[in-house]
This record gives C-alpha cells, sequence and structure tokens, in this order.
C-alpha cells in the first residue's frame, strides 16, 4: 500500500465563527476509509463559546490544538487547517513539529513572521473588523451566501451554528516563524470563492516545489458542498 493510502492521523481545525461541528461529513468520511479523525473546537466559538472571554486571541488558538494533540497522545497528525484554521495550524506547527507529519491549508491565510489576519485584509474588507476591535466586541459573522454555492440546507445549517469571533485573534501576530521546520506542505484552493487573499497565497505556494498545491472545484464551504471530494483531496495528499 503507498504512503498516501495507508492509515494517517487528521486533526481538523476550522475557521472563524465555525467549531468544529462545520467538518461533520469530512470527518465521517475520512474515518471510514480508515483514517484516524478529530476536529477540536477553539476557544469561544460553537459548543465552546461559553468559555469566551476577552482575552481570547491567536495564541489562545494555537494553545487549544496543540493541548488537544497532547493529551489525546497524537503523533504523525496530518493537520489541517480551514481558512483562519491556517493561521492556527501555523502557529501549532513551529511549536510541536516532532507530533506534526504534514500540514494541509485548506482555502487558507498562510501567515509569516510577525503577520497578523487583518494584514492580509484590504482596507475595503477592514471597517467591521475595526469597528469590533475598537468597541472591544467580538466580530459577528459575514453573509455566508459569499463563500460560494451552496444549498439552502447548508446554509441553514451553518448559519445556526455560527458564533461571534473573538476580535484579537484576527489581530494579534504570529511570531517565531522564521525557524519554520522541514514539514510536508499542501495547499489548496477553493476556486468557486472569490477571496484574493488566497489566491496571492496559492500563487506564492506554487513557488516552492516542496509544496504540494491542489485546486478543488468547489466554494468556500467545500467541507460540506463537496465533502467527498474534499475528504477524497485530504486523504490522497503526500
Amino acid at each position: 500500500m503507498s504512503a498516501n493510502l495507508s492509515v494517517r492521523t487528521f486533526v481538523l481545525v476550522h475557521g472563524a465563527w465555525h467549531g468544529g461541528w462545520v467538518w461533520r461529513d469530512v470527518a465521517r468520511s475520512l474515518r471510514a476509509m480508515g483514517h484516524t479523525v478529530s476536529a477540536p473546537t477553539l476557544s469561544g466559538l460553537g459548543e465552546r463559546r461559553h468559555v469566551s472571554s476577552g482575552t481570547v486571541g491567536l495564541d489562545t488558538h494555537v494553545e487549544d490544538v496543540i493541548a488537544h494533540i497532547e493529551m489525546e497522545d497524537l503523533a504523525n497528525v496530518d493537520l489541517v487547517g480551514w481558512s483562519y484554521g491556517g493561521m492556527v495550524i501555523t502557529g501549532v506547527r513551529s511549536r510541536i513539529p516532532a507530533r506534526i507529519r504534514s500540514v494541509i491549508y485548506l482555502d487558507a491565510f498562510v501567515p509569516t513572521e510577525s503577520k497578523a489576519l487583518i494584514d492580509f485584509i484590504d482596507p475595503a474588507g477592514r471597517e467591521k473588523l475595526d469597528n469590533a476591535k475598537n468597541a472591544d466586541m467580538p466580530v459577528p459573522p459575514p453573509p455566508l451566501e459569499a463563500f460560494g454555492p451552496a444549498t439552502a440546507a447548508i446554509l441553514t445549517f451553518v448559519k445556526e451554528r455560527l458564533t461571534n469571533q473573538p476580535w484579537r485573534t484576527l489581530y494579534q501576530p504570529l511570531l517565531g516563524l522564521n525557524q519554520q521546520p522541514a514539514i510536508p506542505t499542501t495547499y489548496i484552493r477553493c476556486q468557486g470563492f472569490n477571496f484574493p487573499p488566497f489566491a496571492f497565497f496559492l500563487e506564492e505556494m506554487k513557488k516552492d516545489p516542496a509544496v504540494e498545491t491542489h485546486v478543488l472545484d468547489a466554494g468556500h464551504l467545500c467541507m460540506l458542498t463537496a465533502s467527498d471530494q474534499t475528504s477524497r483531496l485530504l486523504a490522497a495528499t503526500r
């Protein structure tokens, strides 16, 4: 059996406003293939919305995932970060590289040293985020329709579960990334989502021959709208 088809351990990290619940279908599919899968929910979101405080930042979410991996004693982890989750997994891999087999950015942010998510947002898209920061309030979710094609049932499922995002998670920069470990990396771009930063990250990743890149024919909610294709692609990465 080739390495790509061997049993793997996936840790799936969701994006802003969402929770581990968003991986419902992909987790089911990957487990049916025989893989081990977990999808932790980050502090202040999803079923952990009640533990939020005004101090939750990006470093909190990085620690959430590190603690999950360590408490579950997971090794050779294929760490998947979707959207904002790309910020989180970048911090995780720099902290516990010995436990990480690969990192997979799924339509996600790929930060460099001292960059915060807000640094990749153009001025026109910052107003709602800046207003929340200035008011010291969490950021409400954006209209899901902008994420690309999705059925009414999927949109309803997601909208009922979205929570506001602690603003510090979007403004806190990642530090200590200059000595990134040599870990296999994949970038998957969802072409049904018109978002220039992700198109930029894809092109940047293509410049590195060590990075595997793919384009998925789906919108940003690919784990729900194209769960089978997403699962197969995750399982086929090196």
